[in-house]
Order: C-alpha cells, then sequence, then structure tokens
C-alpha cells in the first residue's frame, strides 16, 4: 500500500491553462521525481460554477497533484527536507504558491473502474469544537450516507482523503482537515447533481454540522497519470 501526498499549486496570472500544464510535467515533474515518488496524477482546474450560488469560496488554484510514494515516512521526510522546499521555490516564477497535505487514501466505493473524464475536489475544514478524528469519523459514516442519498447514481467512483491526525499545514490557510475525490462519467452528469437544488440542500445541511462552510474549497478537473515508477524486473533464479 502506497502513502499519498497531495499538493495543491496556483499559477502566476500570466501564465495560461496550457502553459501551466506543460510546466508543470515538463519542468517541476522531473525535479519532483528525484525526490522517491512511485507514481504522480495531475488534475487541471476546469472552470465551472458548482454551488456558486451558495456562497463558497472562489477557488484560486490552478491544479493538484496526487503523488504517491511507498511509505508513509517518506512523505513526511519530504515535507521536512529543505531541498524540497529550496527546489518548489526555484519554480516560484511559474508557481508562486504550493501547500501540500499528506493524506490517507478511504476509498467509498468504485462503480466504474475504467478511465473517466471528470473528477470534483473539495477539501474542508472541521468546525473548531472538534478534532480531526471526529470529523473523519462522521464524514466517512454520516456524511457519506447523506451524500449517497441524493446522488442517484450519478457519481460513479469516491475517495475521501483524510489528513494525517498528526499533521498540521504551516500555512494556516490551507490546513484543511479532508476531501472527496469524486469521478462523473461526463459534464452533464455532474451539472445535474450539483443543480439538484433539494439535494445539494441536504448535503449543505449537513455539511453545516461539522464543517466551516466559509472555508470550503471544490472545483472540476480532469486527470491525467503523468508517471509511474516501472517495477523492477524479478530476479532469475
Amino acid at each position: 500500500m502506497t502513502a499519498k501526498l497531495i499538493s495543491l499549486f496556483k499559477a502566476a496570472p500570466e501564465v495560461s491553462p496550457e502553459q501551466f500544464k506543460t510546466y508543470w510535467r515538463e519542468i517541476l515533474l522531473p525535479d519532483l521525481k528525484k525526490f522517491g515518488i512511485v507514481r504522480a496524477v495531475h488534475h487541471h482546474v476546469i472552470p465551472s460554477d458548482i454551488r456558486e450560488g451558495e456562497g463558497l469560496p472562489v477557488n484560486r488554484w490552478a491544479g493538484v497533484g496526487c503523488y504517491y510514494f511507498d511509505t508513509e515516512a517518506e512523505v513526511r521526510a519530504l515535507l521536512a527536507n529543505p531541498d524540497f522546499t529550496e527546489m518548489l521555490r526555484k519554480h516560484a516564477a511559474f508557481l508562486p504558491e504550493v501547500t501540500h497535505l499528506p493524506v490517507n487514501e478511504v476509498w467509498i466505493y468504485n462503480r466504474d473502474p475504467s478511465h473517466l473524464p471528470l473528477k470534483m475536489f473539495a477539501f474542508f475544514k472541521r468546525k473548531p469544537q472538534f478534532t480531526r478524528e471526529y470529523a473523519h469519523n462522521y464524514y466517512r459514516t454520516t456524511h457519506a450516507d447523506v451524500g449517497e442519498s441524493i446522488n442517484r447514481n450519478r457519481t460513479v467512483r469516491y475517495i475521501q482523503n483524510h489528513v494525517l491526525l498528526d499533521y498540521t499545514n504551516p500555512q494556516a490557510e490551507y490546513d484543511y482537515d479532508a476531501g472527496p475525490e469524486i469521478w462523473f462519467k461526463s459534464m452533464e452528469i455532474a451539472l445535474d447533481l450539483f443543480g439538484d437544488t433539494e439535494g445539494m440542500a441536504i448535503l449543505g445541511a449537513d455539511e453545516e454540522k461539522f464543517v466551516l462552510r466559509s472555508e470550503l474549497l471544490h472545483f472540476l478537473t480532469d486527470e491525467e497519470t503523468v508517471f509511474e515508477r516501472t517495477p523492477t524486473p524479478a530476479l532469475e533464479g
């Protein structure tokens, strides 16, 4: 089982989405691979107005990277490594802001294992009266059940990313506790779900029980696997 690091990237204002995509894959990724990544999946934000009428924060991120390592210890060592910090600093002209979340990946369901064209990410902060562990438990059980009750099979794959219990993001603004990756078969299906006023009201009411909705970040993306480590061939006996 691999360990997972989620990294969110902002692009400089003058950088176009296509320039960001190319720079991230062709310039930054080779530097990232030097730090022991075994798999890298890049997600490029697709502009949308989902949940726009709910007063949630406007997204400013350009992309989300999911980076997989052999062990959790490697993820922790990476975040403490000054060489990693310095490497990212070299790319600040194109990518002026990056934040990282080491997570446990919790699968809720996978109804379609094929490649799917569209995904939603969200990241939330818990209400201050709750521990992170409590928020994770509520999110994995009660909130997942509420989401399923309004879904009507419009989503086909669902992961929850639970930030490590003892991790505090040094960038307090981005000290998120958890969030989903949810896949759709098409934009039409996604818009049908997010345009379901009654269903979104039910979901929002449950979010209000444990989430700071004023800090709730969400956006749609594509998905591109940009690197997978080649397995080492077994030695013949």
